[in-house]
Formats: structure tokens, sequence, C-alpha cells
């Protein structure tokens, strides 16, 4: 659970400071940025509340990651807009005992992510 300041309470279960802060909702999903503006774009590895998800865009306003998390608060999935294997794609890397694949999948319309996730996808080409 959040604290009032974006801190990480203990009770949630972990007890790290905060590193990111939520400036923008999307769909009921939080758009996380990181405190500090010189820090990495990336997203927390974990949640302190089961089941949730966090969007992450570029300083552009482009869709770069949608992180989802499981009843456990470990990752499930990562839907990313970026280049891999030399070119630039949205693709899924999946989750396996809190390690991420590296061999993702190409998300295209039409596939059951996508459709679900298709509003979030600003500047996807």
């Amino acid at each position: 659970m959040m604290g009032s300041r974006g801190s990480f309470l203990e009770s949630g279960g972990f007890s790290t400071p905060a590193r990111w802060h939520t400036i923008d909702y999307v769909d009921g999903i939080k758009v996380l940025a990181p405190k500090d503006p010189k820090a990495s774009m990336n997203l927390p590895e974990r949640s302190n509340t089961p089941g949730t998800s966090y969007l992450l865009y570029r300083k552009n306003g482009d869709f770069d990651q949608l992180r989802v998390f499981g009843e456990n608060r470990m990752p499930q999935f990562d839907i990313d807009y970026g280049v891999h294997d030399g070119k630039k794609s949205l693709h899924v890397h999946y989750f396996t005992d809190g390690k991420r694949d590296k061999h993702p999948d190409i998300l295209h319309p039409g596939n059951t992510l996508y459709e679900k996730y298709k509003t979030l996808f600003k500047g996807v080409k």
C-alpha cells in the first residue's frame, strides 16, 4: 500500500522507499515516473498491491511499458514498445519465477493482449 507521501508502507510487505510517483491514470492504471528525473525510466520490480498494473510513457507522451502484476505481487508480464532483435515493435515478455523471458512475443491487432490494452498504446505505429 502506498503512503500519503508516495512511499511504500512496511505493512505492504516491502519496506523499500518508493522511487516512483504517480503522475496520471489511464483506464484506471497508474502512470508512474521516477522521483529522480535523472533516474532510468523503468517500472517497479514488485507491487505492494496484488493484481495491479503500472504504466510508463516516454517524455514525448508515447507508450513505453506496461507491467502487470499477479495476486502474489510479482510481475506476470511486460508489454514494451521498443527495439528487440533490431526491429521496433510492440511485444510482450512473460515472467517465470520472477525472471523476465528474453524472447518476447510480438503483439499485433487481434491478439488478446493487444485488444485488451490497445487504448494505452499512444504513439505506437
